[in-house]
């Protein structure tokens, strides 16, 4: 029997000029790893040098690896069908498209950051699910929003 894992997440988040990096997003992806709470599979960072406008990338597992979220940059396919669902972009809803527009969008100045993550927590619920013939059908977040008009 295959390892049971938790759900995998990507986030995709935008960082506007002049933003802080001053190891606050790192410290609390740390605390999250280390508690078990979520394992970080990949994460691609993407900056827009405000001087030469040239975009500059770091990737989670250095310069020389290619990554997951990589694959997705590089517009790799699962099954070699190539369509729009095709591949383990739309798994995550975005398609490699979808990742290079947000790179060639970015003003200079700007960052965006692209992580996927494994929940750790949810292993034993999605293990107890798939025991008692469950399936799950739909996930996702809610917006604050949405949060706001149930709980009031």
């Amino acid at each position: 029997m295959p390892e049971v894992t938790g759900p995998v997440q990507i986030l995709a988040v935008g960082f506007r000029e002049g933003a802080r990096f001053e190891g606050r997003i790192a410290e609390q992806i740390e605390q999250l790893e280390e508690s078990n709470t979520i394992r970080v599979l990949d994460f691609v960072f993407l900056h827009r040098d405000e001087s030469t406008h040239a975009l500059v990338r770091m990737d989670y597992d250095g310069p020389d690896r290619d990554g997951r979220v990589t694959l997705l940059l590089d517009g790799a396919t699962a099954g070699g069908g190539g369509g729009p669902s095709d591949g383990p972009a739309s798994a995550f809803r975005l398609t490699p498209d979808d990742i290079r527009e947000v790179a060639d969008a970015l003003d200079p100045g700007t960052s965006a950051g692209f992580i996927i993550f494994e929940h750790l927590w949810a292993r034993g619920l999605k293990q107890a699910i798939a025991e008692t013939d469950g399936v799950p059908f739909a996930e996702g977040f809610l917006t604050p929003e949405a949060v706001a008009a149930i709980s009031g």
